[in-house]
């Protein structure tokens, strides 16, 4: 009987942090990130290779991640996007071959 008891606390312990939290999977390792709504969307998010496409995407998890004061699991993704399209214009008037 304790261990059905045991599960149920497990169970609503879980439930409680991923209705409260996003997981996220950035550069520095994993964190929790509070959502702005209790819900069940977004519950993990690996953003390590994300641009600033993919954060067009996950709009309710960019803004959680700036409410809550942690905006350097989005910093890497500012540069690698501009640096992908930097790179792209300077192919484009230069030519790829040269």
């Amino acid at each position: 009987m304790s261990r059905f008891f045991a599960g149920m606390f497990c169970g609503a312990l879980l439930l409680f942090v991923v209705m409260h939290y996003h997981i996220v999977h950035g550069n520095n390792g994993i964190v929790l990130v509070p959502k702005i709504s209790n819900n069940l969307s977004e519950i993990y998010t690996d953003v390590r290779q994300f641009d600033l496409e993919d954060w067009k995407g996950h709009k309710s998890l960019a803004a959680a991640i700036m409410r809550s004061s942690q905006a350097d699991l989005m910093k890497d993704s500012a540069k690698t996007s501009f640096g992908d399209s930097v790179r792209r214009a300077v192919d484009d008037l230069f030519g790829a071959d040269r």
